[in-house]
């Protein structure tokens, strides 16, 4: 799953790698959490045809036929294996698909006596990189309009699995063209190679999403060399 990520490049790095024109003004965050504003990109309608842009999306998806968002924290993730039939993504996943930018997330390791480790997790080779996602536009009784996103997930990466059995969906940028605009399907919503991934333990105060610093991105211990993530 994908329950916390860090997002720390600066918008030029963005702009370089996901091709979007606006230059929103985005604060460095080492602990995103769900149910807030998130960063992402779409395809847009504009004269020069279906360009990527950049937009902010609550983390949560809400479907458009939803009474109300209470439901949205349950619904940060999505199963890449189901997402094209199950009720609540199949439309998006037809129609409204985005890319989530990231340059690390968070799992908890379940360890003895109910102790759980946190461990930040990234691409070796990427350090920016996107995660596959969905995005819906729902009106509530007052005529509100918010827009909300989802992240899918996939069987873990072999090298990660001890940590935990699944994890977000990572694109290879040849795909995420062919992600936002539908030629691609579910074959491509597969983990990333186990020797591509990089990830250390980290301090247990990411723990708390009031906490958000650079502190939260450092080892707790020296990691090895092939897990080394920066």
């Amino acid at each position: 799953m994908c329950g916390r990520f860090s997002l720390t490049s600066p918008v030029e790095a963005m702009q370089r790698l996901f091709g979007f024109p606006e230059r929103p003004n985005i604060a460095a965050r080492f602990n995103i959490a769900p149910t807030t504003h998130i960063p992402a990109i779409r395809l847009g309608k504009d004269e020069n045809g279906g360009n990527r842009h950049y937009f902010s999306a609550h983390w949560g998806l809400i479907p458009p036929w939803a009474k109300s968002t209470e439901f949205s924290a349950k619904m940060i993730n999505a199963r890449s294996e189901t997402v094209a039939e199950k009720p609540a993504y199949r439309a998006a996943f037809r129609s409204r698909r985005c890319l989530i930018p990231a340059n690390g997330f968070y799992e908890w390791e379940k360890q003895a006596k109910g102790v759980k480790q946190p461990w930040l997790i990234g691409i070796k080779d990427m350090p920016l990189f996107a995660f596959a996602g969905l995005w819906e536009s729902w009106t509530s009784p007052d005529d509100d309009i918010i827009e909300s996103c989802t992240i899918l997930t996939t069987t873990a990466s072999e090298s990660i699995a001890f940590i935990h059995p699944r994890m977000p969906v990572i694109l290879d940028p040849a795909d995420y063209t062919p992600w936002l605009t539908g030629e691609a399907g579910t074959e491509i919503l597969t983990a990333i190679d186990a020797d591509r991934m990089g990830f250390y333990k980290v301090s247990n105060r990411v723990g708390n999403v009031r906490n958000d610093d650079a502190d939260l991105l450092k080892p707790l211990d020296p990691p090895p060399t092939q897990a080394r993530l920066l």
